[in-house]
């Protein structure tokens, strides 16, 4: 709230999306009813939960896929 009282930009990371219940859309608009109708993505996940793939830069218009064990490839 100190944030938007003094018309500072947020940032706000989705983190979780791997794991059970992990819902991005859920999340964006839950951000979209408490903090601002204006957010937007800049990423977008590739799967959720088990199927977590990859993510879509949409400002970079290039996705980045994870390989390997947890992703360290």
């Amino acid at each position: 709230r100190q944030a938007q009282k003094y018309h500072v930009p947020l940032l706000i990371f989705a983190n979780k999306l791997d794991k059970v219940g992990g819902d991005f859309y859920a999340s964006l608009e839950s951000i979209h009813s408490r903090v601002s109708k204006e957010a937007f993505a800049v990423q977008l996940p590739v799967g959720l939960e088990g199927e977590f793939k990859a993510v879509i830069d949409l400002i970079e218009r290039k996705a980045y896929k994870f390989d390997g064990k947890l992703g360290s490839d």
